[in-house]
């Protein structure tokens, strides 16, 4: 995992309105188009340090297409929301229902499986804190 620290903070100026936005760059930079990361723990970090980062507005979360390591990444957040209220989830479902929206979220099937490593070790981890 690279740029968590020192990552670039942006203000954007609207000319109209004279409003100002700032926006706070994310970038993981260490996973491969179609791939997966090499490391669970360090996806894991990274989507808990970008949660953390997010408290207002809306989140932009984009990769090279729009769909692979985007679906990924918006699966995991969903579980992990899930997780925190306590709701059930299916990770299955969650996908179909991204797939309904955009066509194509989670290219590959090591990008599926990959999202059940993330939530099972989250839910090991969960479970030895008991």
């Amino acid at each position: 995992m690279k740029s968590l620290q020192g990552h670039p903070r942006l203000s954007l100026l609207s000319f109209l309105t004279g409003s100002s936005h700032f926006v706070k760059h994310l970038q993981f930079t260490s996973w491969p188009d179609h791939g997966t990361p090499a490391s669970v723990d360090g996806f894991i970090k990274y989507v808990r340090y970008v949660r953390k980062s997010h408290l207002t507005g809306p989140m932009l979360v984009h990769c090279s297409a729009g769909v692979g390591r985007t679906g990924v990444f918006l699966c995991v957040d969903v579980v992990f929301c899930a997780i925190e209220k306590n709701f059930p989830f299916n990770i299955k479902n969650i996908v179909t229902q991204m797939r309904e929206q955009r066509y194509g979220m989670i290219q590959t099937k090591e990008q599926y499986f990959f999202c059940y490593k993330v939530v099972l070790e989250v839910l090991q981890k969960i479970l030895t804190l008991d």
